[in-house]
């Protein structure tokens, strides 16, 4: 069994390390989830920025520009070192109050103006959305589960929290399981659908997408750690 805390030290960032912004939804499990990759390679720099006033699509998008854009920002993102922003958010009713569109639409449009600010860098989404359908969780569950999940068996439990709780023994463990990012990436994309209007279907998570980034920097040290579970 591996515990990521006394397995690794963590490697302090590079001058030149990407950073990856992560602006997520829920301020204690998003966090703990990606706290687990913090400082495994010294070529990135993850960096969770949690709700503040609200977890809904529209207030993270206002949290994110008076954290990243505004005058009085706390970050700055650096287009040369392919620094990335990423918005982690649940479907949840936010769909179908329409706030998730004005979301994907501002990141398009920040894309759109990188080239106009700086010339010398090529175009690429530096903005983007992770959304999960129904709710972050069900990219926890896809670290131990080939196949979606059966909507008769999430019923039995009073959320999918819950369900994902009773689905992995002891729940998901913030200290270990992460490791299996890999699987959770395959997992995750093989049972991907979108809907027409473009957001992830039942049970869909664009989580890997994210994922597939950060295991771009911290591969050759989970299959470190994954040779010890």
């Amino acid at each position: 069994m591996i515990t990521r805390r006394k397995d690794y030290s963590k490697h302090a960032p590079s001058k030149n390390a990407s950073k990856i912004y992560i602006v997520c939804e829920g301020a204690e499990t998003e966090k703990n989830y990606f706290g687990f990759f913090e400082g495994l390679s010294s070529n990135l720099e993850l960096i969770v920025i949690p709700p503040e006033e609200g977890t809904d699509p529209l207030k993270l998008m206002e949290l994110a520009h008076r954290e990243l854009l505004g005058e009085t920002r706390t970050h700055t993102l650096d287009f040369m070192q392919n620094d990335k922003v990423w918005f982690a958010i649940d479907t949840d009713t936010w769909e179908d109050e329409g706030k998730i569109q004005p979301l994907r639409d501002f990141c398009a449009d920040q894309n759109g103006h990188i080239s106009d600010k700086y010339d010398e860098v090529k175009p690429y989404k530096a903005w983007n959305v992770a959304q999960s359908n129904p709710c972050f969780e069900i990219w926890l569950y896809y670290h131990h589960y080939e196949s979606a999940p059966e909507i008769e068996d999430i019923d039995k439990h009073r959320s999918m929290k819950a369900f994902v709780d009773s689905s992995i023994a002891g729940g998901f463990d913030y200290q270990r399981d992460p490791v299996r990012l890999k699987d959770a990436i395959e997992n995750a994309k093989r049972n991907f659908k979108r809907k027409d209007n473009g957001n992830p279907g039942s049970f869909s998570t664009e989580q890997y997408l994210l994922g597939s980034e950060i295991i771009g920097f911290v591969n050759t040290e989970l299959q470190k750690l994954r040779n010890k579970l």
